[in-house]
């Protein structure tokens, strides 16, 4: 069977055994997509009108999200001719660096020059930005960026799909940890440990379950929320609209359905293909593995085509690979974790049970760094376990940042 993967974007074209049992996977795709007309009515039957008065806060999305911010400014300054020039805008920017130009470009679109003055990102080190919010449960106190803790109505404006260890990204992600101070971050994500913290995963996963407390605290009629849902070819399938919790939900049911596959068995080899912008770094590529990486069978191996043209993408994470001990699965030092921990304990954790395996440009020494193997040719690793499993369970996972395979 051949077959072609996206690599750095060229196909990579592969040649399956014939003896081997392959199935393919990917994002659905839907019949009739979301327009304005959808989008004003969602809007307007859940009450947003009240959100646009007086000159709103616009949260959106940085570059590291495929969220389609621009055709949601576009069908807001539909609604409202004023609204764009009356509004301010904030990007979540959580523990990511400062947005580049070209992520501003891509994020506001053809209304770059005309709203870039009054866009601003969130800095989660930079304290005097900030304000309590609340308490903690986890310890400590939550700090949250000024400009959504005044009387000014919130436009909230992401989008939802899986997340390998939140559950599901978008809704209250845009706040915590979008606005949210570092150690903030750091206490919720380091409950990513716990492999219960999964893709599609709300109910019993301790990460999603932090931050709708959290969410919970903040939800009031003065936040309002659009989320989009997009299908695999990134055209809005749906768009849900009102408070955060509730169009985060509804938003939820669908990308489930655009983006899960609830396999009933186990494949001795997934290949798993990543996309733009997931295929930027190393620190991206762990996606691809967290959403393949139930459906592998013990002992088989998982293969993840990114090229990684950044490179490792965090410095950091790579810092702190360099300090991990994989036996104990902790700090070689004794230290205590700290914030990108759960990546590495999480990696470790599922490379004791699968092969995991990186077809990659990154240096080989820098793959292993981060506990992964390096595979220079998927096609001589095919032809060579066909000798060793002659009737191999096949699946291959198109954009498998998106695309999860859950049993």
């Amino acid at each position: 069977m051949k077959i072609a993967l996206d690599y750095s974007g060229s196909p990579l074209e592969l040649d399956i055994p014939d003896s081997f049992s392959v199935e393919t996977f990917a994002p659905r795709s839907v019949d009739r997509t979301a327009d304005f007309a959808a989008f004003r009515d969602e809007f307007q039957s859940r009450g947003g009108e009240a959100a646009i008065g007086g000159s709103p806060l616009i949260v959106i999305n940085d570059g590291y999200r495929n969220t389609p911010t621009p055709l949601v400014i576009e069908w807001l300054d539909q609604l409202a001719s004023n609204l764009l020039d009356r509004s301010s805008f904030l990007i979540a920017t959580g523990t990511h660096d400062a947005p580049t130009e070209e992520h501003y470009r891509n994020i506001l679109g053809r209304f770059h020059d005309r709203l870039r003055p009054r866009t601003d990102y969130h800095r989660c080190e930079d304290y005097a930005t900030m304000a309590k919010f609340t308490d903690d449960p986890l310890g400590g106190k939550v700090l949250v960026n000024r400009a959504v803790l005044n009387d000014r109505p919130v436009l909230i404006i992401g989008s939802v799909e899986p997340h390998y260890f939140a559950g599901f990204t978008g809704g209250r992600k845009a706040i915590f940890p979008g606005l949210v101070d570092l150690a903030t971050t750091e206490r919720n994500h380091n409950l990513a440990a716990s492999l219960d913290a999964a893709p599609l995963r709300l109910t019993g996963n301790p990460v999603a379950e932090h931050l709708q407390l959290l969410t919970d605290q903040i939800d009031s009629p003065r936040f309002f929320s659009i989320q989009v849902v997009l299908d695999v070819d990134h055209r809005p399938a749906g768009v849900f609209c009102g408070r955060l919790a509730d169009s985060f939900g509804r938003a939820v049911a669908l990308a489930d359905q655009i983006y899960a596959h609830h396999v009933p068995r186990k494949y001795d080899i997934v290949l798993a293909e990543l996309r733009p912008p997931l295929d930027k770094n190393l620190y991206q590529l762990q996606k691809a593995v967290e959403n393949c990486q139930a459906a592998v069978a013990d002992g088989g191996a998982l293969i993840v085509l990114s090229a990684c043209e950044e490179g490792i993408g965090s410095p950091h994470f790579y810092g702190l690979a360099e300090r991990w001990d994989p036996m104990r699965n902790l700090p070689a030092d004794g230290s205590p974790v700290t914030f990108g921990s759960h990546k590495l304990s999480r990696v470790v954790t599922i490379t004791r049970r699968v092969q995991v395996l990186v077809h990659t440009r990154v240096a080989k020494q820098d793959v292993r760094r981060v506990f992964y193997e390096p595979l220079d040719n998927v096609q001589d690793f095919l032809y060579s376990k066909r000798d060793d499993c002659e009737k191999c369970n096949v699946a291959v996972v198109y954009d498998a940042g998106h695309t999860v395979l859950a049993n």
